[in-house]
């Protein structure tokens, strides 16, 4: 591959004029004038021979090539602002930043001790904590976004089939059904998937996500709740689901603490109950895999307090 042909401002300008209403606007920004922003768009066509933008008035309108440059030209930004940032911690005496993806569902009552347990064992090593990897923590694994993943799935032995990555057993955790106590089927002793069929089902992502309730407890029985509403936020599903407003589906692991007040009745799904299984998922590098290790011996000690 040869010498690229653009520079890190060429793609800072292109990020920063898809993301402005307004030519002006999208110079103020990068602190240069019009005239100048016009200059660095014919330079980088100039230099690429195609198009990066058509001028629609006094908006630019981004073409295909110039879309191909942007998808690229934000993960290059994103990661270059990530070694700034790391570098900057090692100045400080950091000798290493540990980033860990987490999926939205997870409980977090295990964070303020291994949060501890590193400042005051490993405060040369700074954990970071993502939101980027919310949806899809191994994705997020294996774009390099972060260096260990927490997730669940239905069975107890997670095979991963690329060769940089490693995994480990953390415990076993079951889905539950949560509705009010106050609702009419609170009284059951358990939840089947007919019973969604007629209810409000509130869930922070309406799409199906691999190993959750709708691929191990609604797709099997070929259901779906009446209506779906997605409220981004744990607290948020909680606190509707309280006040009879709809069901969810959560872990016993994440809805353990909202249920010592007696507002929120859990129930197993199916007769038989709906178990899964969370594990780590971390690169092989020895930097991060004895980290990982010491992190999932953690949560195992967590697990069975």
């Amino acid at each position: 591959m040869g010498r690229s042909q653009l520079s890190i401002s060429h793609l800072k300008m292109i990020c920063t004029i898809v993301e402005s209403n307004t030519v002006k606007q999208a110079a103020e920004k990068l602190f240069i004038t019009q005239p100048a922003l016009t200059n660095r768009i014919r330079e980088a066509e100039r230099r690429l021979n195609i198009s990066l933008f058509a001028r629609r008035r006094r908006k630019l309108v981004i073409t295909t090539a110039g879309k191909r440059l942007l998808q690229s030209a934000k993960k290059i930004l994103e990661e270059l602002e990530r070694a700034e940032y790391d570098i900057a911690r090692l100045s400080d005496g950091i000798d290493q930043v540990l980033r860990i993806g987490l999926p939205h569902y997870v409980s977090f009552k295990w964070l303020p001790n291994v949060v501890s347990y590193f400042h005051k064992e490993l405060p040369n090593i700074e954990l970071e904590i993502t939101a980027e990897a919310a949806i899809g923590p191994l994705d997020s694994l294996y774009n390099g976004d972060v260096d260990i993943a927490l997730l669940s799935t239905k069975d107890k032995q997670l095979d991963i089939q690329k060769s940089d990555y490693d995994t480990a057993y953390i415990m076993q955790d079951e889905l539950l059904a949560c509705l009010s106590s106050k609702h009419k089927k609170a009284t059951q002793t358990f939840m089947s998937a007919e019973d969604f069929s007629t209810e409000t089902y509130i869930t922070n992502s309406s799409v199906p996500e691999k190993d959750r309730e709708y691929e191990l407890f609604f797709k099997p029985h070929n259901l779906l709740p009446y209506k779906m509403v997605q409220v981004g936020f744990n607290e948020a599903i909680i606190e509707l689901v309280k006040v009879n407003m709809g069901l969810t589906i959560m872990s016993k692991q994440l809805i353990a603490p909202y249920l010592t007040d007696g507002s929120i009745k859990a129930m197993p799904l199916g007769e038989g109950g709906l178990k899964i299984h969370w594990h780590l998922v971390y690169l092989k590098s020895s930097n991060v895999a004895k980290h990982a290790k010491l992190l999932c011996n953690i949560l195992k000690e967590h697990s069975n307090n």
